[in-house]
């Protein structure tokens, strides 16, 4: 037996749990994803960096309910209405300059990277060029934090997740590291350097 989406939607609501859309998902929902060859949905949650496998469910609308369940009541609602927020703010792009406005009004430091395409640390290019997606390695795991429509508003979404102590640490140290990569030595210079 399998729920329909209104039977989803009903049983949340009697319950006092909001049901988190994601226009990231395939499936429409948070946490909620599609088991391959059609057999189910997965649902999971990320916390403190680490997936938390909640169970699996025969539709999408399922899935929903039961990752509102592991959330419950209040942090279902506000995990709700940050989606909201977060589909209403990719629908309005931040350009550079507005990124940059809104990095230094929060004391935060973008951090700029010579080795990145996109030109900042831990923002890499969708493929088929549809926004960016951002991640940063801790501990030699990566961490996926989101994706955005411009790099521009990639580097601020690391530069958040990083903080502000730690985001002018990280922007300084690649500072330093393309300062050093363009101050390279040749052979005899690294001779008399060492004489």
């Amino acid at each position: 037996w399998s729920m329909t989406p209104g039977e989803a939607e009903q049983a949340a609501a009697a319950e006092g749990l909001t049901l988190v859309r994601s226009s990231r998902s395939s499936t429409g929902f948070e946490g909620v994803c599609a088991k391959s060859k059609g057999r189910g949905f997965n649902v999971a949650r990320t916390l403190d960096g680490r997936t938390q496998y909640i169970g699996c469910t025969a539709t999408a609308e399922e899935g929903a309910l039961l990752y509102a369940r592991k959330l419950g009541t209040e942090a279902s609602a506000a995990a709700a209405a940050a989606a909201a927020g977060a589909a209403g703010a990719a629908a309005k792009s931040m350009t550079a300059a507005e990124a940059e406005q809104a990095a230094a009004a929060e004391g935060l430091t973008l951090v700029r990277s010579s080795r990145s395409s996109t030109g900042f640390e831990g923002v890499c290019a969708k493929s088929k060029g549809r926004g960016f997606n951002v991640a940063r390695t801790l501990d030699g795991r990566t961490q996926y934090i989101g994706c955005t429509a411009t790099a521009e508003e990639g580097a601020l979404l690391y530069a958040r997740e990083l903080g502000t102590e730690a985001s002018a640490a990280a922007a300084a140290a690649a500072a330093g590291a393309a300062g050093a990569a363009a101050k390279s030595m040749t052979a005899a210079e690294a001779e008399q350097a060492a004489a």
